[in-house]
């Protein structure tokens, strides 16, 4: 009868490291390499948070090129202008239609400023009233705390002169982001696939098409958020600035119809702000009643929005979880306050897409592979052998 031997050991393995036990040594391989990515992903995160100024303008553009990519390339098929004059045209017309539903969100917001001034003054007083006859507060111990709050405000008129100052300077801060933004768009839309081959062009030679193709998922699936995105954002600002419509306060539903629409691009937040200066408004306005009636307005279309748009409308490519949906948010928030919010949901729908097929689970197979850019690949590898 044979005697049991031990295993023998691979070559080369010292004997303290053979001790360790299989799973151990696993984990600290992993960990390890974590460490490395974390610190490399901070790293890259503290240095963008650096250049805010340059870095949110630009991602404002990508989204902007990506909804009006479909308008150019309509318009150099079916017309005779190039790339750079349709690029031109369709960034006018953006410009046509932001500039329009401002001025007339501000004609009407100026037409009944009066009248807003008036019965916000007059709900205010009722609020007041309600307050003394309710908790017993006299009008001398309101006189007081509007005299100390006239105190404070004395004392610290030079922070408030600073903060007008700061705030000046984010205007101009807020001029020159738009600008950025603007030229990146249009070279995006005139020029966008030269600039992303040459950025490819820059990696190994094996990684170009893999990287080409996972970047062609994550584009579509960035493009149908963005879509989708906006189509509910008009739906919910529609349902709304219909409510105000039937209350009565049709004079106002321009302007709560582009706040509302602006703020549905802040995922889960921004819902909740417009929907409650919607409902302040009409308390302010009309009374009680009215607001717990726009309440259940914004409530009901909130409801529609989360249970029927978003399930039926968002794509496969970025159907997402409402839980990271909302670790998502919370953690560009917590990064970059009202932008990370802003982008987060954008950048994880692309990066989700991104990553499932580089390992191996396509998310958009009927795209194919892009052989037009794969021919242009091997030419620029056989011109570097060459």
């Amino acid at each position: 009868m044979s005697k049991l031997r031990p295993a023998p050991r691979p070559p080369g393995l010292p004997q303290e490291v053979e001790e360790i036990p299989i799973g151990v040594r696993r984990v600290a391989a992993w960990s390890w390499r974590l460490i490395v990515v974390v610190a490399a992903a901070a790293l890259v995160m503290w240095g963008l948070l650096q250049i805010t100024g340059i870095v949110i303008p630009v991602l404002i553009a990508i989204l902007l090129a990506v909804l009006l990519l479909p308008v150019v390339q309509v318009l150099t098929r079916y017309t005779f202008l190039g790339r750079a004059a349709s690029s031109g045209i369709a960034l006018i017309g953006l410009l046509l239609v932001i500039s329009g539903m401002f001025t007339l969100a501000g004609r009407q917001l100026i037409a009944s400023w009066a009248d807003i001034q008036d019965k916000a003054v007059a709900g205010f007083q009722a609020i007041l009233d309600w307050v003394q006859t309710t908790f017993k507060i006299d009008t001398l111990m309101i006189n007081s705390a509007v005299e100390e709050a006239t105190t404070q405000l004395q004392q610290n008129a030079d922070r408030l002169l600073s903060g007008a100052l700061s705030t000046a300077a984010v205007l101009g801060n807020l001029a020159t982001g738009l600008v950025i933004c603007l030229f990146t768009l249009f070279f995006l839309l005139s020029s966008g696939n030269v600039i992303w081959r040459w950025v490819v062009g820059l990696l190994p030679p094996d990684a170009r098409v893999p990287t080409h193709e996972a970047f062609r998922r994550g584009w579509k699936a960035l493009s149908a958020y963005v879509r989708t995105q906006i189509l509910v954002a008009a739906v919910d600002a529609f349902g709304i600035a219909l409510g105000m419509v039937f209350l009565g306060l049709g004079t106002y539903a321009v302007p709560i119809w582009l706040l509302v629409f602006l703020f549905s691009f802040i995922p889960l937040v921004g819902a909740i702000a417009s929907g409650a200066i919607a409902v302040l408004l009409a308390l302010v306005l009309n009374s009680w009643v009215h607001a717990l009636i726009m309440l259940g307005i914004v409530v009901l279309v909130q409801q529609i929005e989360g249970n029927v748009l978003q399930p039926f409308l968002m794509g496969k490519a970025v159907e997402m979880h409402p839980l990271a949906v909302f670790l998502g948010v919370t953690a560009g928030a917590m990064l970059a306050g009202i932008p990370g919010a802003l982008f987060a949901i954008p950048l994880i729908a692309f990066v989700n897409a991104t990553m499932l097929h580089i390992v191996g689970r396509d998310p958009s197979p009927e795209l194919g592979t892009d052989t037009v850019a794969a021919a242009h690949f091997r030419e620029l590898r056989r011109r570097s052998r060459a």
